[in-house]
């Protein structure tokens, strides 16, 4: 009888265990992935603005600070492609790219 009220403690510790667990993650998800999007945006902006000013270090590296922020998708996609395309020295592909970035969903 001990080892039933046992096992049916710690059922009920792991059903609240995660249950609260899940609900944190599911409260704390969509904010997180909204801040880390305008986080990316925020740096997406400054790196066009060094691009029409002629820094492109600077553009380089807001994009591949944004890089490391943005989630799969379309706008990380077209982010690789800008920094490529300024790693090549094609300032114009780079713009292109990283306004594409900048209009994606995701």
């Amino acid at each position: 009888m001990v080892i039933m009220a046992q096992i049916y403690n710690i059922a009920i510790a792991m059903a609240l265990l995660f249950g609260v667990t899940g609900l944190i993650i599911t409260n704390v998800g969509p904010e997180a992935l909204a801040q880390t999007r305008e986080t990316a945006n925020k740096q997406m902006d400054e790196a066009m603005k060094a691009l029409d000013s002629g820094d492109n270090a600077a553009a380089e590296e807001d994009m591949t600070e944004a890089d490391k922020t943005l989630p799969e998708g379309q706008a990380k996609f077209h982010l690789g492609e800008a920094i490529k395309s300024l790693q090549a020295g094609d300032v114009q592909g780079a713009k292109i790219h990283l306004e594409a970035a900048q209009n994606s969903p995701q």
